[in-house]
């Protein structure tokens, strides 16, 4: 597999990752597994640094993705 190959594949396997886990966060804040004394903002929290990992992850294996690309591997 090529290492630009694997620079996507990595991207999208991490994104899936934190996805599902900010998900299964929410899921338990919602449900009240977790005690939260305002669960409106745990979850806003929770999306929110979701989406900043999700977005910082994506930024920097892409920039990989390129980097590859042009070394042509």
């Amino acid at each position: 597999m090529k290492k630009s190959t694997r620079a996507l594949v990595g991207m999208v396997g991490l994104d899936l990752v934190v996805i599902i886990g900010a998900w299964w966060m929410v899921e338990q804040t919602r449900s009240g597994a977790w005690n939260a004394p305002d669960p409106a903002a745990s979850i806003s929290m929770i999306t929110t640094t979701a989406g900043m990992i999700v977005g910082v992850v994506t930024a920097v294996l892409l920039l990989a993705f390129v980097m590859h690309r042009r070394a042509g591997n």
